[in-house]
């Protein structure tokens, strides 16, 4: 990950009161990369670095007054904006959520039970393979 997109998840993560580990914990194990498009099996589409859900057109064009059709072009060209619909996602869920991190986390990737609590499992993993110390025979 190059330092522009920790920067804008800085950024994102104070203006949206996250903590700063949590976007690029989740883009680790989104994976995604601009412009990358990824269909989902329920007819929706992964845009972008952090993989926003075509779901959530709507909601952000009405939150930034611009027709859906730019939002999308700018989710998959525009990475900081692409960073910052993830920073606002990450917030409406963890509000929902009274404040329970991971589960918001969780909710990011699905609100289905099993599959909220193995995205939850996999950032965890992804947050200690980013932020812990290394040592030697630790996985």
């Amino acid at each position: 990950m190059t330092a522009p997109y920790l920067a804008c998840m800085a950024f994102v993560a104070q203006a949206y009161a996250l903590p700063p580990r949590v976007l690029p914990s989740i883009q680790a194990v989104e994976g995604g990369q601009p412009g990358i498009v990824r269909p989902n099996t329920d007819g929706t589409q992964d845009l972008g670095i952090m993989q926003v859900n075509t779901l959530w057109l709507p909601a952000l064009a009405r939150t930034t007054e611009l027709p859906p059709a730019e939002v999308r072009e700018r989710l998959l060209t525009r990475p900081c904006y692409n960073i910052a619909a993830a920073g606002l996602i990450l917030r409406t869920y963890l509000n929902e959520t009274r404040g329970n991190l991971l589960r918001a986390i969780g909710n990011y990737h699905s609100h289905t039970r099993l599959l909220n609590r193995r995205y939850q499992a996999r950032v965890l993993r992804s947050a200690a393979a980013l932020f812990l110390p290394y040592r030697p025979g630790r996985r």
